[in-house]
């Protein structure tokens, strides 16, 4: 009995030590486990959302010589006045034989007879021809498709991818890049004269500019017009009518032949801006189309000018937003106008009115001007170049081609989440310490969150 006791208290102690046993070491392993396992802290995600912006620019000297071998450290870019440290660099050659040749001429070298090493093989270049048929007259029509034949035939070389394009549509057959020669001059042989474009047949004649002036009240167009309509010298000041000559009293029948000249300048600036219209969308379809290509893409763009309706509809804007896309898509536009060698003054052709005074030759002169606007901007807000008064069209276009062959790339980093849609930047670079240098850049004003890319 007392050894079955005994073996009983044994047993009890033992169960005893073994459970105690066991909850030290549960305790133990709990003590042991790191804080973070038995209640892990909330993670920290910082996200960073950065892309980059990209864009072309050509240096070039007094001589108007395009400038090789700068280094990015040389370069000096700004963002809305703000300096951005470069973070991608690249200095790019894509011309032809004739190109280089041209390159070595201007550049005071001998051109070394040696072939181009295989390590650098030429991208060769993106090149669309946009002929802005709706406002080109007859014969600058012919003009400009031999300018472009002389063109393909002289600097296009085998790497290069050429596509013709008309704002009219006639050009439909050929809206396909190609270095294919011959197909595109057999093309560009069909292209002909389209349309006269917006003219007004009645008296006073008036134009597209002279159209625009009288919307937007400009005195010495509306005497112009209200004295041709009455025959009578006129002047409008102020806001008042004051006759100036004549043997007989009009002033009753003023307010009707302003009522009459405002009208015809209604009607012939809702077809200008029509016409304007059409010729930005073919434009824009173009830009679009093109946008996926790779690389940058050279515009030549061959119009005789046009006049921006600013008081129709939102053409104004329909140019801004063009220029934002030739920016995303990598486009330079290079405007050339095909009327070359532009005097400005009276045409001899048109029919004479009366103008004691010599109102007609102011508004001639504006003639101009007004339809140069379109061209600067498409060129300069592109970072290309409005070539003008040159009878030498031909010329032009090869020499051009050979400028703009040879650029540099500059990139910046971006926060893609502090970039605000609709916002516009400015873009300027410069090289340090040579102030002697010009820097050609895209001039207009650019949507940043249209153009970032991604950062690899």
């Amino acid at each position: 009995m007392r050894i079955i006791g005994f073996s009983k208290r044994i047993y009890r102690t033992s169960a005893a030590v073994f459970v105690l046993f066991m909850a030290t070491m549960v305790f133990q392993a709990q003590a042991q486990k790191p804080p973070s396992a038995q209640n892990p802290p909330q993670a920290r995600t910082i996200r960073v959302n950065v892309g980059l912006v990209q864009t072309d620019v050509m240096v070039f000297d007094k001589q108007g010589r395009f400038v090789p071998d700068l280094k990015k450290e040389q370069f000096e870019l700004r963002v809305d006045g703000k300096v951005q440290p470069v973070e991608f660099f690249e200095m790019v050659s894509a011309g032809t034989p004739h190109d280089l040749e041209a390159w070595a001429k201007a550049e005071g070298q001998t051109l070394s007879p040696a072939p181009v090493p295989a390590a650098t093989p030429n991208p060769g270049r993106t090149l669309l021809i946009f002929l802005d048929d709706l406002h080109m007259a007859a014969d600058n029509v012919m003009q400009s498709r031999n300018a472009v034949i002389n063109l393909l035939n002289t600097s296009m070389g085998p790497n290069d991818r050429v596509g013709i394009f008309a704002a009219s549509g006639q050009l439909a057959a050929i809206q396909v890049l190609t270095n294919d020669k011959a197909a595109l001059l057999a093309s560009l042989a069909k292209f002909n004269y389209q349309s006269p474009g917006v003219q007004d047949l009645s008296y006073p004649p008036m134009t597209e500019a002279q159209a625009l002036l009288v919307e937007l009240n400009d005195s010495t167009a509306l005497s112009y017009f209200v004295s041709a309509i009455l025959r009578t010298p006129l002047v409008y000041e102020s806001g008042r009518w004051r006759q100036v000559g004549g043997s007989l009293d009009v002033r009753g029948q003023i307010p009707e032949a302003e009522r009459q000249a405002r009208r015809k300048a209604t009607a012939l600036a809702e077809a200008s801006a029509a016409f304007a219209t059409r010729t930005l969308a073919g434009l824009r379809s173009l830009l679009r189309d093109a946008e996926a290509l790779p690389g940058r893409k050279l515009v030549f763009f061959i119009s005789d000018g046009f006049v921006l309706q600013y008081t129709r509809s939102d053409i104004v804007n329909r140019l801004t937003n063009l220029t934002t896309e030739a920016a995303r898509a990598g486009m330079l536009i290079y405007t050339l106008d095909s009327r070359g060698l532009v005097t400005g003054t009276p045409d001899a052709k048109s029919t004479p009115t009366p103008d004691p005074e010599g109102a007609r030759s102011t508004l001639a002169a504006n003639e101009v001007s007004a339809s140069w606007d379109v061209l600067n901007a498409l060129a300069v807000d592109t970072g290309g170049r409005f070539l003008k008064n040159t009878n030498a069209l031909d010329t032009a276009l090869i020499t051009t081609l050979s400028e703009i062959s040879r650029y540099y790339i500059l990139a910046w980093s971006v926060d893609r989440e502090k970039l605000k849609a609709d916002k516009r930047s400015t873009i300027k670079a410069s090289i340090k310490g040579r102030s002697d240098l010009s820097v050609r850049v895209r001039q207009g004003s650019l949507d940043l969150s249209k153009l970032v890319q991604e950062k690899k």
